[in-house]
């Protein structure tokens, strides 16, 4: 990537930071602009340029999708959330929805976003700007985190910018083209050493300062496009190097099995490759691949252009909520029952943790239109984080059981949408419960997902809940293993050895009997009940994981929940049994205040005070 964004899942794309300073606003498009949504095969765009400028970038991009289909077969080459792209007509409409940086709007052309919700590209559509060779390069990069977890850097930009040269007509494309710019700075400058290149990562100088990021760039396209395209024979070593990479093997280990040859030696085809006179491409017909260029245009009503460049707002200037506010409430005075403009306010909202405001604006979006799988995404998503503090069945959360029925209507609703699967299965790690439900939509999600280290984990969960333990530990050393994630790693490995404990622990026989007076049997119905409890609900485990902490606090609102139907006897052999295991001391001692106070209810006989 060619900046680095400091954001959630973001990536943007900036270029030459203004070096004035002072807040920049903006006014609201005015009532004359007219906006059009075109749809081709994988994308949607929104436009206020010409429709033959807008269709003629949205074929481009289409083209540029299904030639980097061929880099390798068994990657996944759409994306596991929307891609929406939005068109300005010239650079002074763009220039409001640019990224912000010091207050002030950034000059650049593109800007590419990727979010769990889904991905945004902004563009200047002046027939005199040409900012895809920008959209390629992110485009790649969003194509390499979704199926490689931890691609190396230099691999990561090497790939991007050997794809950013990409050109096409209607009959064909040339990939791998050589950015003359690269070579003439190789060649007047020194090459990294590559044991210190593998070693760069996304914090390190080279990657980030003036000429030491320059020769980091045009050296991994160097080195990407020998290996691609001019030293073919390189390629599958290149494939075997990655692979060894991504299993935590050793880098030297993995360079020296790989390419069977030293550092120095490599270094010195490289050298004389970038000194070299001929640089290779590859040419490709569209007739082979059998591209969609087929587009459907639409008129855009006013309510729906403010909704959604409200939307590009809140994903690329999220410093800014305000702004993307009034976007939002410029579509309701427009039309007060547009749902999308509550949806969008709605997500402001839960991102201020004001998760009660947001319910109550997810509520209006969903009673307009029940429908949009988005809106049940982002409502399942908001009470998936809040609680309410009242509980459905088996002590499970209402907020829980609610954001379960959400997320799974967004599902059906949207198949190929995965975040969607990957908090409806989140919500049986946080409340408890079966989880059976939740195991075949984390499948789906992990065949989605292939780079997302959370996703095995959390199934590694699930399966272990049910009492497959051979699965759990499959999917954590045969999956988690080779995904060069230390720390994710041992982290699942703590969570199923507190899994298994947790197991024995609950498979113990009963507990003995209390002493005299502290009688663990069912009550009568006359005994005076603990007033109802509400579920216990905190986010700060000590000493153990997030996942196996989980699973105390389902057990503990289980033992709530039973308590509050005056079944006693099942609530204390949950809360002894769990005192036996749990090691956060906070939980532990709400557990046994709790367990207290129902051994001295359970004391209490008719008419035997207190």
């Amino acid at each position: 990537m060619r900046t680095r964004s400091a954001a959630w899942a973001v990536v943007a794309i900036l270029l030459g930071l203004l070096a004035s300073t002072g807040r920049e606003t903006f006014a609201l498009p005015p009532e004359t602009d007219t906006w059009i949504r075109i749809e081709t095969a994988h994308f949607t765009m929104y436009s206020n340029a010409s429709e033959r400028r807008t269709v003629d970038l949205g074929r481009r991009l289409e083209r540029f999708r299904s030639v980097l289909s061929l880099f390798y077969k068994k990657f996944r080459i759409d994306p596991p959330a929307p891609t929406s792209i939005f068109v300005f007509k010239h650079a002074t409409s763009f220039k409001p929805y640019r990224p912000i940086y010091n207050d002030r709007f950034v000059e650049s052309e593109g800007v590419f976003v990727g979010w769990p919700d889904g991905s945004y590209i902004a563009m200047n559509g002046d027939p005199g700007s040409d900012p895809l060779d920008i959209i390629y390069h992110e485009y790649v990069h969003q194509f390499v985190n979704n199926n490689l977890h931890g691609a190396p850097p230099w691999f990561n930009e090497g790939l991007a910018e050997c794809y950013s040269t990409f050109q096409a007509d209607d009959k064909s494309a040339s990939i791998g083209k050589t950015p003359a710019e690269h070579v003439l700075f190789l060649r007047e400058n020194n090459l990294i050493g590559l044991r210190h290149l593998f070693a760069i990562t996304h914090d390190s100088p080279d990657y980030n300062e003036g000429t030491r990021r320059g020769i980091f760039y045009a050296e991994s396209w160097a080195l990407v496009h020998y290996f691609l395209w001019d030293k073919p024979e390189r390629r599958p070593q290149l494939g075997l190097f990655l692979d060894r990479l991504a299993s935590g093997q050793d880098p030297d280990e993995a360079f020296t099995a790989s390419f069977a040859t030293t550092y120095e030696k490599l270094e010195t085809e490289l050298r004389a490759h970038v000194n070299g006179s001929r640089f290779l491409f590859n040419a490709v017909k569209f007739s082979d691949l059998g591209v969609d260029t087929s587009t459907r245009v639409t008129p855009m009503k006013r309510e729906e252009a403010l909704a959604r460049l409200g939307d590009v707002v809140a994903h690329v200037q999220t410093e800014r909520p305000s702004e993307a506010e009034q976007h939002y409430r410029e579509a309701l005075r427009v039309n007060p029952a547009y749902a999308s403009a509550y949806t969008g306010l709605a997500v402001l909202q839960e991102n201020a943790e004001r998760h009660d405001e947001a319910v109550a604006l997810f509520e209006k979006a969903l009673s307009l239109d029940a429908e949009d799988p988005m809106t049940g995404f982002q409502f399942g998503r908001c009470l998936s984080r809040r609680n309410d503090g009242s509980t459905g069945g088996e002590g499970i959360p209402a907020d829980l059981v609610r954001a379960r029925d959400l997320l799974g209507k967004s599902i059906a609703l949207r198949p190929g949408f995965a975040e969607a699967y990957v908090e409806f299965g989140r919500t049986f790690l946080a409340g408890g419960g079966d989880p059976g439900p939740a195991i075949p939509p984390l499948e789906a999600a992990r065949r989605m997902l292939p780079a997302r280290v959370d996703v095995p984990a959390m199934l590694a969960m699930l399966y272990a809940r049910k009492g497959d333990m051979a699965k759990a530990n499959d999917l954590v050393e045969n999956g988690l293993a080779r995904m060069n994630d230390r720390e994710a790693l041992e982290r699942a490995r703590r969570s199923l050895k507190e899994m298994e404990a947790w197991r024995a622990s609950v498979s113990r026989p009963d507990p003995a009997p209390l002493p005299p007076g502290e009688n663990s049997g069912a009550l009568d119905d006359s005994t005076k009940a603990p007033p109802d409890l509400p579920p216990l609900v905190t986010v700060a485990p000590q000493g153990a994981s997030i996942e196996m902490y989980n699973v105390w606090v389902g057990k503990y609102n289980e033992a709530v929940d039973r308590a509050n139907r005056r079944d006693y006897k099942g609530a204390m052999d949950t809360l002894e049994a769990l005192s036996r295991v749990v090691t956060d001391p906070e939980l532990l001692g709400q557990i046994r205040m709790f367990l207290q106070r129902l051994k001295r209810e359970a004391a209490r006989k008719p008419g035997g005070g207190a």
